[in-house]
């Protein structure tokens, strides 16, 4: 498993503090690439003086926690929402504490697995919320798979950087597990998987086409939408695949319009 090939994104910390500790669990453990997805606050006043905007004293606290990490943090993307830092990757995993309708939950060591079995073909991703309420439904839709760590009833919330820890030590041991294995180097095919930016697309066109055929109730077209998304993902298309998928909703969309004098 190529630890490049592995982006762990924090979905809105809160914390400068949580920020830079990720950072350093990372580095502790050989993982190099982190994004991070803006919360509001970022664009507001600077609340320690520390640097001209928010975002600014936030980044700079940070450092002081990460101490030799502090380099994860200046090569960190930034980005708007989870859509977007999720653009490039192939198949993504968003952490929770809750179990969710409808999805089965990996381990942190059948993560770990599944992200050295999948990072062989594509860049993937490891998606953590942020520690007031973690990733909603709709952020969990985002990813192909959902991870909880096993926690004690009497007080099942982790900490972000505990989380990230426990999590960055399975890929570790998993990635470890994998070196010098025979036939581990083949394993890579040859099939380009969908990246998520071009799957998200797909999405849009689907909705729209669905939508102007009247097979999607208006109120709520999200419900089957998302059962579709599910059956995609079990599926593991090809990025070909899903522009083929994607070229056939736009065509036919088109020639819905047309009919009706659109």
């Amino acid at each position: 498993m190529d630890p490049a090939r592995v982006l762990l994104v924090l979905h809105r910390p809160s914390s400068a503090e949580n920020l830079g500790a990720v950072a350093r669990v990372m580095k502790n453990f050989g993982l190099p690439r982190l994004a991070v997805v803006e919360p509001p606050a970022w664009s507001g006043r600077p609340r320690s003086g520390r640097g001209a905007t928010a975002r600014e004293d936030v980044l700079a606290r940070a450092r002081t926690t990460a101490r030799r990490a502090s380099d994860l943090l200046a090569g960190a993307g930034l980005y708007r929402d989870l859509a977007s830092a999720l653009a490039s990757t192939t198949w993504a995993c968003g952490t929770t504490s809750r179990a969710v309708a409808g999805r089965a939950c990996l381990s942190p060591r059948g993560l770990a697995a599944e992200v050295a079995r999948r990072a062989r073909r594509g860049p993937v991703a490891v998606v953590l919320g942020e520690e007031r309420r973690g990733l909603s439904d709709a952020e969990l839709e985002l990813c192909q798979a959902v991870c909880t760590i096993p926690t004690h009833a009497d007080y099942d919330s982790m900490n972000l950087a505990q989380a990230a820890a426990v999590l960055c030590y399975e890929l570790a041991l998993a990635r470890a597990a994998r070196v010098g294995r025979p036939g581990a180097a083949g394993e890579a095919a040859g099939r380009e998987p969908a990246r998520h930016a071009t799957v998200e697309a797909l999405w849009g066109r689907l909705a729209a086409l669905l939508g102007l055929a009247g097979y999607l109730n208006p109120q709520n077209p999200g419900h089957i939408l998302r059962e579709w998304r599910r059956l995609l993902a079990r599926a593991e298309p090809t990025q070909r695949e899903v522009e083929l998928l994607a070229a056939a909703a736009r065509a036919l969309e088109r020639s819905l319009r047309l009919g009706r004098g659109g």
